[in-house]
């Protein structure tokens, strides 16, 4: 199972926008610039997929839309989930 993979930056976004949920990534590492998430097994990618999911969800604008932040965090998650090791 390949890890998520992260941009240095979309990394520190999710740190401060989402706080809680940067807190549900375990074991990252940084390395050449990009954050990894380990995955041992599809359960761990299940887990991540539906609770990334989630906050995408909830992060609308007034017309049920996502909103700026709501953006990046899904170009960040797309990035994560397809970005070749």
């Amino acid at each position: 199972m390949r890890n998520l993979r992260f941009k240095k930056g979309d990394f520190l976004f999710i740190r401060t926008t989402y706080p809680t949920l940067f807190l549900k990534f375990k074991n990252s590492y940084e390395e050449n610039g990009i954050v990894n998430v380990p995955m041992r097994n599809g359960t761990d990618y299940d887990y991540y997929f539906d609770i990334v999911g989630n906050y995408i969800a909830s992060s609308l604008n007034e017309a049920e839309e996502l909103n700026e932040d709501g953006l990046r965090l899904e170009a960040a998650w797309n990035y994560a989930d397809w970005s070749k090791e």
